[in-house]
């Protein structure tokens, strides 16, 4: 049997042989379209939830910045990326040279503050026994003695000392309490020279090596909602050390400005994890920042925390996370895919109600509720059970190619 080839349009076409007068069917370009099959619906019960969408970075609850009060040579780094640290541990060290001289310092002047307070109270009390030694010469020489006078007069000079004693007392021990304080300070600058956990959680960042100078300043924290930085990562840390409380996580989500308004604490929260395999994690909105940010490309949002759930052990800091916050809830309620409905005013709309198998279906208006996560609520105009067209938009090309039977 022969081979045939058939040029249609352009387009080769292979014509397939069946033994005993066979039917050959090929693509005919010239066939009219077949009739479109319309998708439909069916109205039945359900919940339709309005959701406010936007996306963010996952970070710890709680975030420190941990560097020395004072800057200096660092001389030692105890800690990793990565390793677990407890409240309190050693983290970094640098050079004590200069604390320790001034506390030296420090130590020597309260001793000598210390010396002159005993001296000031020797003296104090050296005075107060002369005074009670002239008074009781005073007390048993008869008024009409000779050195009577005398007697007199040395009473009144121990009396009018003794004051002068006690203020330098009182002084010499305002003195004492100064140095002590300057002992205490410098005590205080030389145990800031290691540089301790200011809290429990994972090392994730450590500016610095051991000989290059560290920057003063002194640690900080972050708690609060933070920015979003569009949801690719985390900010920049601050401190020599950073340290992140990995056993709470959530995310800073930038949400946009038309839909901040429908956002309030406590609403439940869907976050999807970027990647191939989409985790999703239960959220709770738990902050909402006051003061808008604006892109380069002057798009203003409003940052958004949510507090994840029970999110697996698999989260990583600074993946994306699109959020999903369900801001009203309508439930056991008639509802139709969105693409059913379409809308005519506010609360109003119509649907394609198929009445017959075969027939044309017919606009019917509705009354319609709350919208969200691709359904609508259905008030009135159908009942449970009904089915109706959905207004898909027309697939492009569709029709295009039709076949024709060819006889052989």
């Amino acid at each position: 049997m022969s081979k045939k080839t058939w040029m249609i349009s352009g387009a080769v076409l292979a014509a397939v042989a069946i033994a005993g007068g066979a039917v050959l069917a090929i693509a005919n370009p010239f066939a009219a379209p077949p009739a479109p099959t319309a998708a439909t619906a069916t109205v039945e019960k359900g919940t339709v939830s309005a959701v406010v969408s936007g996306k963010g970075a996952i970070g710890a609850a709680a975030t420190s910045n941990a560097s020395f009060a004072k800057g200096g040579t660092i001389t030692a780094i105890a800690v990793t990326v990565g390793q677990a640290v407890a409240a309190g541990q050693e983290l970094a060290a640098i050079d004590p040279a200069d604390a320790d001289r001034e506390l030296e310092k420090a130590r020597g002047g309260l001793g000598a503050a210390e010396t002159a307070l005993a001296n000031a109270r020797e003296a104090y009390q050296t005075a107060k026994n002369a005074l009670g030694n002239a008074r009781a010469l005073l007390a048993a020489a008869p008024s009409d003695a000779p050195d009577y006078a005398s007697l007199v007069a040395a009473v009144r000079e121990q009396e009018s000392a003794l004051p002068s004693r006690d203020t330098e007392v009182v002084n010499a021990v305002k003195a004492r309490d100064d140095a002590a304080r300057e002992v205490e300070a410098a005590q205080a600058a030389r145990d800031q020279t290691v540089l301790k956990a200011p809290m429990a959680g994972v090392v994730t960042a450590v500016n610095g090596t051991v000989g290059s100078v560290a920057a003063g300043g002194g640690s900080s924290s972050d708690s609060g909602a933070g920015s979003s930085n569009s949801g690719s990562g985390s900010s920049a840390p601050s401190g020599l050390i950073t340290i992140s409380d990995v056993s709470s996580l959530r995310v800073v989500a930038s949400i946009p400005e038309a839909d901040i308004a429908k956002v309030a604490l406590e609403q439940t929260a869907v976050v999807t994890l970027a990647g191939t395999d989409a985790v999703s994690i239960k959220g709770v909105v738990t902050a909402l920042e006051p003061t808008p940010q604006t892109s380069s490309e002057g798009v203003v949002s409003y940052a958004v925390r949510i507090q994840l759930v029970d999110p697996p052990a698999s989260v990583k800091l600074g993946q994306t996370g699109f959020v999903s916050i369900t801001t009203a809830a309508a439930s056991d309620v008639m509802m139709l895919p969105t693409a059913a409905v379409t809308l005519t005013s506010p609360g109003e709309g119509t649907v394609l109600l198929v009445e017959k198998k075969g027939a044309p279906a017919k606009a019917v208006p509705v009354k319609t509720g709350l919208s969200g996560d691709g359904f609508t609520e259905i008030t009135d105009g159908v009942q449970a059970g009904d089915v109706v067209e959905l207004t898909l938009p027309p697939i492009d090309g569709a029709g295009e190619a039709g076949t024709e039977e060819f006889l052989g």
